[in-house]
C-alpha cells in the first residue's frame, strides 16, 4: 500500500473564454473574490446568489441571475444554437473549449421515458480545468510492471481530482520517456485539456461513447494504453473486458467514496473478478493537496472476501 501526495499550482484567473460569455458583473465579482487556491467551479442558479468553489470551499459572489439571464447565458455558451448541443444537454452537460464542462439543470421534456429537451434552465455548474503538478511516476511503475496484463482504476467522490490524475498519466505514458501509443476516449471532452506536446504518441477520441471509443482504440488505432473517465455501466465493462482480452490495459476512473463501495457495483465487480485492474487508486484531497492510496488486486480481493 502506497500513499502519494501532489501539490496543485494555484491560478485564480478566470479563463478568457468565460470572460466573454459571463455577465460583466459576475466576472468582476469572481475576480474580486478572495479565495485560497484556484477556482474549481462557478455555480449559477436562477434567483439565487452565484458561488464559486476553491480548494473545496464555497464563496458567495453576491450576484443573482434571473431565469432569463440563465437562458441567455446558455444560448451564448451554445453559440446561439441550442439545437447543435441538444444531445449533450439532454444528458445533463455542455462541453466548452479547453476542457470546461457545464452541468445543465432544468425542467426535462420527456418522450416515452427519454429526455428529449430541457426547458426553464435553473442551474449551470461550470467546472474549470487547471494545469497542475502531479507526480504519477509511482502509478506508471505499477502500470509498467504489469503492462499488457492489468490496468489502473482511480476512484474518489466527484471533484477530488480523478480527471487531473488521468491527464497526467496520459501525458507521461505518451511521452518519449515511456513511449506508449496512448488513446484517450474523451466522451465529455474534458480529458484532452492540456494534452499538448509534439513528442506525444497520443490520439484523442473526443465525444465518442466510451464503449465505441474503446473498441476503435483497440481495433483501429493499435493502442498500447487506453484512458477514459467515469466508467460504471454494463456497456463500459463489456468494452473494457474486450480490450483487456486483446492485451490492452486501461486506466480509468469511477465515482466511489471507498474501495468496498466500488467493488459492490455489478459492472466494476465483473471487471475485478476478470483481473482487469491490477491496482486500485483511491484519491482524497486535503488542504489543496491530492493524495492517493494504492491497493493491489490481491489486497482488494482479500478485503472484498472479508467484507
Amino acid at each position: 500500500m502506497q500513499i502519494i501526495t501532489t501539490v496543485a499550482r494555484p491560478s485564480p484567473i478566470l479563463p478568457p473564454q468565460l470572460s466573454t460569455l459571463l455577465p460583466r458583473e459576475l466576472c468582476e465579482a469572481v475576480e474580486q473574490c478572495k479565495v485560497s487556491g484556484f477556482i474549481e467551479e462557478i455555480r449559477l442558479h436562477s434567483e439565487r446568489e452565484a458561488t464559486i468553489t476553491a480548494a473545496g470551499t464555497s464563496y458567495s459572489l453576491g450576484v443573482t441571475l434571473t431565469e432569463q439571464d440563465m437562458q441567455e447565458l446558455l444560448q451564448r455558451m451554445c453559440g446561439g444554437s441550442l439545437y447543435a448541443f441538444q444531445e449533450s444537454i439532454c444528458q445533463g452537460y455542455l462541453a466548452l473549449p479547453n476542457g470546461i464542462r457545464v452541468g445543465v439543470c432544468g425542467r426535462a421534456a420527456l418522450e416515452k421515458g427519454e429526455v428529449i429537451g430541457v426547458s426553464a434552465v435553473t442551474g449551470l455548474i461550470i467546472r474549470l480545468p487547471h494545469r497542475v503538478r502531479v507526480d504519477v511516476s509511482p502509478l506508471l511503475q505499477h502500470l509498467r510492471s504489469e503492462r499488457a496484463l492489468h490496468g489502473i482504476l482511480l476512484y474518489a467522490p466527484p471533484g477530488v481530482g480523478k480527471t487531473t490524475v488521468l491527464r497526467a498519466i496520459a501525458k507521461e505514458a505518451a511521452s518519449g520517456r515511456m513511449g506508449l501509443r496512448t488513446v484517450v476516449v474523451d466522451t465529455r471532452e474534458e480529458l484532452c485539456y492540456d494534452l499538448e506536446g509534439r513528442d506525444l504518441l497520443l490520439d484523442v477520441l473526443a465525444g465518442y461513447p466510451k464503449e465505441r471509443g474503446i473498441e476503435i482504440a483497440v481495433r483501429s488505432l493499435s493502442a498500447d494504453l487506453i484512458l477514459c473517465d467515469e466508467i460504471g455501466s454494463a456497456a463500459d465493462a463489456q468494452a473494457i473486458l474486450t480490450a483487456s482480452h486483446c492485451g490492452v490495459p486501461l486506466v480509468a476512473s469511477a465515482h466511489a467514496e471507498a474501495l468496498s463501495e466500488l467493488l459492490e457495483r455489478p459492472a466494476i465487480r465483473a471487471l475485478h473478478l476478470a483481473k482487469t485492474f491490477g491496482t486500485y487508486v483511491g484519491l482524497r484531497r486535503e488542504h489543496g493537496r491530492i493524495q492517493y492510496q494504492c491497493t493491489s488486486w490481491k489486497d482488494a480481493e482479500i478485503k472484498r472476501l472479508e467484507a
